[in-house]
């Protein structure tokens, strides 16, 4: 589904799957959102074609299973809907898992799993991972089963029906001395104006440094006025001084009478109760009606939505095998084509040390159970700090970027072999050097350049 802001549908008939009462359903598919999902659905609905063709397949069509994410606004979560018939009465009624998971919320393509088993209970999975849990007798909603009692349509609450548990104290009245308008704050009468404060001085005053610009023209530029700078005059305050506020000690606000027991009270009213003509129990609603056809029906305004190898099945192991022959060979594909995280720096990881160390002491001035141990947090917060100071620096110049220690050691070890060879070279040279006599040295000292240079 290439495009944002449009309605898409597409649909497949193939040969029925129809669940036994011991059987096993599973159904699962790919969807990847290529630009992430901001509004958009990545569900598909499983239906009874009942001898239609797929081309007729829309919005309208009645489905028995809708599963998979869908995700906008205050939406998020992996939809699981059984639309159940009542027996009885023939009726349809779409019943939800009552705690579906939430979409991931990235770009990578992700294996959305459904399994029932024949004992009722539901898996749902992501990328082959239980993710939610449930009894399709206990965790739809509404429930699979109708309650056996309903209430009496032609029942209703008398006129004179008390529901009321709580009522004002009658006898209750508002005491002489209460007064509900006296104001929650009043200005501090012991509060006083601060030595050096100066009423009369303005905030601001003009740079008394500041000059006209050589380039200043009156006519052009207009009367020139020098810039607006902080009062030397106002380091205690100036302008008028406002007294500060505090609690009004008579302060009680509005009256309100005391609530006691209501005597007339007749408890909460409900109504009669009759057999439901509706009601049945299915034992079994795991045992589920022919499907034949999967449907994609769905309004986005996300783009890039991509649905690929859908299963239906009733054998589990055939559907987790065709699953790691698919989608885990292309999530480690996904995986590697993913950027890697920046290195850290050093001084990345010394910036996290003294931040908690900070929290830390921040936490010790705050907390007095810590402040009877302050000497212990400081020494721990000082070897967190050394010890992470030569872990990234020390060592790290002990073995040299991209050698190993063991490397290292194998290379001093030849470069020592070197120089021993050359040595014994040398003491060779000057040996024979002796045996010819001095006069060699001295007659063909180009041939003991030469020598010496190779």
């Amino acid at each position: 589904m290439p495009d944002e802001a449009k309605k898409y549908g597409a649909a497949t008939i193939f040969p029925e799957v129809q669940s036994s009462k011991g059987s096993t359903f599973i159904v699962q598919f790919e969807v990847k959102f290529q630009d992430t999902l901001t509004c958009g659905g990545g569900y598909i609905k499983l239906f009874d074609s009942n001898g239609t063709t797929a081309s007729e397949f829309n919005s309208d069509t009645p489905y028995i299973i809708m599963f998979g994410p869908d995700k906008c606004g205050d939406t998020n979560k992996v939809h699981f809907i059984l639309r159940h018939q009542n027996p009885k009465s023939g009726a349809w009624e779409e019943k939800h898992f009552t705690s579906p998971p939430s979409v991931p919320s990235d770009a990578l393509t992700h294996l959305y799993g459904l399994i029932i088993k024949p004992d009722n209970t539901f898996d749902l999975q992501i990328d082959g991972a239980s993710v939610a849990q449930g009894n399709l007798l206990e965790s739809m909603q509404p429930p699979v089963n109708p309650p056996k009692e309903i209430d009496d349509p032609t029942d209703s609450k008398p006129g004179d029906w008390v529901d009321e548990a709580k009522i004002d104290d009658p006898t209750a009245s508002k005491p002489d001395d209460w007064d509900e308008d006296a104001p929650s704050q009043i200005t501090d009468p012991s509060a006083k104006i601060p030595a050096g404060w100066n009423e009369d001085a303005p905030l601001k005053i003009a740079d008394p440094e500041a000059k006209m610009p050589d380039d200043w023209d009156v006519e052009e530029d207009g009367e020139w006025e020098p810039p607006l700078v902080d009062n030397p005059a106002c380091k205690v305050g100036c302008a008028k001084w406002i007294p500060p506020m505090i609690e009004n000690p008579k302060y009680k606000g509005k009256w309100y009478a005391p609530r006691i027991d209501n005597p007339k009270y007749q408890g909460e009213w409900k109504a009669r109760q009759i057999e439901n003509p509706d009601y049945f129990f299915d034992a079994a609603p795991s045992k589920l009606p022919k499907i034949d056809g999967i449907g994609i029906d769905i309004w986005t305004m996300s783009k890039g939505i991509l649905f690929d190898n859908v299963v239906v099945a009733t054998d589990l192991q055939h559907a987790q095998t065709f699953a790691s022959q698919s989608f885990l060979l292309r999530s480690e594909i996904e995986k590697l084509q993913q950027p890697k995280p920046p290195t850290r720096s050093f001084m990345d990881n010394v910036q996290d040390v003294t931040g908690r160390i900070g929290e830390m002491i921040q936490e010790l001035m705050v907390n007095k159970e810590l402040q009877k141990s302050a000497i212990p947090v400081a020494i721990t917060a000082v070897v967190l700090m050394l010890s992470t100071v030569w872990c990234c620096c020390c060592r790290s110049r002990a073995v040299p970027s991209g050698l190993t220690a063991a490397e290292k050691q194998k290379e001093s070890e030849g470069k020592a072999a070197q120089k021993e060879d050359k040595n014994e070279d040398k003491e060779a040279d000057e040996k024979t050097e002796e045996q010819k006599g001095g006069h060699a040295r001295k007659d063909k000292p180009q041939a003991e350049s030469s020598t010496d240079e190779k």
